[in-house]
């Protein structure tokens, strides 16, 4: 068995309240400090056994964090382009209330189904199953050894729940915190 460990970048510097899913703000300072944070914590081996390769998603914010990370690991980040975070569309770089009134029916819509609706112009979860998963399935088929790959929320959330054995259509309710790293085995 080894350890994959699925991390979520640290803080955006996006504005609070503010969706972003392909939008590519950089880290805040306070997402660089979590992100040295997680790198100190997994370099001192708090967080489970040695990695031995590091992947990223493209955008800024979780290639900030995954750079933090290979930096103290000695790893350089390998970047994969469908570990990028779900696509929101035209919610994207909205808040909630912005969206819901530009967008009432796709909003309420989304709403009904998260995991099968997507937002105008964007990706449901179904359709980022559809991406990351073999995607994720690639990087497990041509690594050997202990793994982490630095991405997203929704992008963790659809591994997680195919790797927990829990109907897909759950993913959206796994909370995955700021730089948290989540340790799945294969």
């Amino acid at each position: 068995m080894r350890e994959i460990r699925l991390i979520r970048h640290g803080r955006s510097a996006a504005p609070f309240g503010v969706m972003i899913g392909k939008a590519d703000p950089p880290l805040s300072h306070e997402g660089l400090l979590e992100a040295t944070h997680l790198a100190e914590s997994l370099a001192a081996g708090r967080a489970g056994s040695p990695i031995d390769y590091l992947f990223c998603s493209p955008l800024a914010r979780a290639r900030q964090t995954a750079q933090i990370v290979g930096e103290r690991l000695n790893l350089v980040p390998s970047v994969w382009d469908d570990l990028r975070e779900i696509d929101l569309g035209l919610f994207d770089g909205l808040t909630a209330a912005q969206a819901k009134k530009n967008y009432p029916d796709a909003w309420d819509g989304r709403g009904a189904d998260l995991y099968r609706v997507p937002p105008p112009g964007g990706e449901s979860y179904a359709d980022l199953g559809a991406r990351v998963l073999p995607a994720f399935d690639d990087i497990l088929k041509s690594h050997v050894g202990n793994l982490a790959l630095v991405s997203h929320r929704a992008v963790i959330q659809v591994i997680l729940a195919r790797e927990r054995d829990l109907p897909p259509w759950e993913a959206p309710k796994i909370n995955v915190a700021y730089a948290e790293a989540v340790t799945v085995w294969r």
